[in-house]
């Protein structure tokens, strides 16, 4: 019987660490949450594709490096939230940063982006409120209540 405890016991913990380290692992690095929603946002351009988040054009290969270091760095408050555990709430901010961007450069972009990537019922509505210059508050209320939570 105390065998059988101990195993019990020794299973439980087990589970419970294993559980932990999962975990652990699926959390990603600030650098790479910078990097996969920069690379999300820019596959939405279908025109002005190596333009910086600001609108600007490389004209060097220092330049297009440079630009893809902006990119990354758009997103910085985004993945910070998702470093403090707050990753609902980043996932809005990333798609808030993602949509004043992309209505910049790319509305049809943007449309794509907000109705596919974050799967949003309502991506017209929303690109439009940036076109006509809504309030970052607004358009993060709008996406908030377009997206599925995840």
């Amino acid at each position: 019987m105390r065998s059988f405890k101990r195993y019990v016991a020794t299973s439980i913990l087990g589970l419970g660490f294993l559980a932990l380290t999962m975990a652990t692992a699926e959390a990603r690095t600030a650098d790479a949450c910078q990097t996969a929603w920069a690379k999300a946002v820019r596959s939405y351009l279908t025109q002005n594709r190596k333009a910086g988040p600001d609108g600007t054009q490389p004209k060097t290969v220092d330049d297009e490096e440079l630009i893809a270091q902006a990119w990354e760095k758009a997103f910085e408050g985004a993945c910070k939230l998702e470093q403090d555990g707050l990753k609902p709430e980043a996932r809005v901010e990333a798609a808030t940063l993602g949509v004043q961007i992309l209505a910049k450069l790319d509305t049809r972009g943007c449309g794509r982006f907000l109705q596919f990537y974050m799967e949003s019922t309502k991506p017209k509505d929303v690109c439009d409120m940036v076109s006509t210059g809504a309030g970052t508050a607004e358009i993060r209320q709008a996406i908030e209540a377009s997206i599925p939570a995840k």
